[in-house]
């Protein structure tokens, strides 16, 4: 997650920039000052990614503000929001990423948060995408798949991408623990030799650091679902006022399971985790929605629960009393036989007999 630095003196202005920036998705933290100088000291103590600024303020304009800035840390993108097109050939000369006209619109903002995007990821074009299934493709003018050599490029790949950093010992230990440490080694480093193959030396060498010991993946110089689902399920926790927006976000990249199809041993720690995450805040978004009476969301989001784990029959009664409070009795009746079938198919089961006798006694 990005952390923005926003400094403006108009009150009204910082608070509409503010919220576009947190709605974005993009930001964790943003920092808003109406005081050039109380954000110069806050960001000399704090490390901060992008700094929007005004251009007209008292005491420390944002021309100013900005090259101070720089002198703590070159590495911050500097974005201008001002009423006054006069400065936009002075900003550009200073490397600024962007320069906003106010008032800033959600769409125009947009367009800046694709440079910031394209900047974090060293504008690559690389697509790596491990849920429900793996796919990765260059989406560059035309996209394009790419295809790895053998199931075994594919697996390391996948590993590599999961795990981040990762020792050589580990990765033999896992991926050819059946061979010899020497062979295993020489195996490793020809598939490593593939993977480089089959992706663009440009794009790949962004990507894959290797050393004697260890081999490292660069998570910010390439696009991948999981990363970005990690970080939706990471600022839920953090940004609770947020959580429903995000959780649709999350929905929306999660369209299967991790690694999919892929019969790799070490994935299936790693998928049960991230579909248990996902799970917590669903039943999270559950309980929300049933507090603020929005029963149809609740059903929605059980739902999800249901096709991700259908054994769960505490859920299944969850849906059927809302089916029956909403007067729905006919699918509260099916859900009911949904669930016998399920139990009676995966465990040779019953459902509880009280529940059997509610929905009897609620449907008839």
């Amino acid at each position: 997650m990005l952390t923005a630095l926003i400094v403006d003196d108009e009150e009204l202005s910082l608070k509409r920039l503010k919220r576009l920036l947190l709605e974005s998705g993009e930001f964790g933290e943003c920092h808003a000052f109406q005081n050039p100088s109380e954000a110069y000291e806050f960001a000399r103590t704090k490390s901060i990614d992008i700094a929007f600024l005004d251009i007209a303020m008292p005491k420390i304009d944002g021309m100013t503000l900005s090259g101070k800035l720089r002198e703590l840390d070159d590495s911050i993108q500097l974005v201008f929001a001002t009423g006054s097109g006069d400065y936009a050939v002075q900003a550009f000369d200073i490397s600024a990423l962007d320069y906003l006209m106010k008032p800033v619109t959600a769409e125009r903002l947009n367009r800046t948060l694709d440079k910031i995007g394209r900047s974090r990821h060293g504008a690559s074009t690389l697509h790596v995408q491990l849920l429900n299934g793996l796919k990765i493709s260059d989406r560059g003018q035309n996209e394009t798949p790419i295809q790895l050599r053998s199931p075994k490029t594919e697996e390391l790949f996948a590993f590599l991408v999961c795990k981040l950093t990762v020792s050589r010992e580990e990765i033999v230990e896992t991926l050819w623990s059946d061979l010899e440490t020497e062979k295993a080694l020489k195996n490793l480093n020809s598939t490593l030799y593939y993977i480089r193959q089959a992706i663009d030396a440009d794009k790949i060498n962004k990507v894959i650091h290797s050393s004697r010991s260890e081999i490292r993946i660069e998570e910010n110089g390439f696009y991948c679902d999981l990363y970005e689902f990690e970080r939706l399920l990471k600022e839920i926790r953090s940004v609770p006022e947020r959580a429903d927006k995000l959780l649709k976000q999350a929905e929306a990249l999660y369209t299967g399971d991790l690694l999919k199809g892929k019969m790799f041993d070490w994935a299936i720690p790693l998928r049960r985790r991230l579909e248990k995450l996902y799970i917590e805040q669903l039943e999270a978004a559950c309980r929300r929605s049933l507090a603020n009476n929005r029963p149809l969301d609740s059903l929605h989001d059980f739902g999800l629960i249901l096709k991700l784990d259908p054994l769960r029959e505490d859920i299944h009664h969850e849906v059927i009393r809302l089916q029956i409070e909403l007067g729905h009795k006919s699918e509260a009746l099916r859900q009911f036989q949904l669930l016998e079938k399920v139990l009676y198919q995966e465990l040779g089961m019953k459902p509880d007999p009280r529940m059997n006798e509610y929905v009897m006694n609620m449907t008839l």
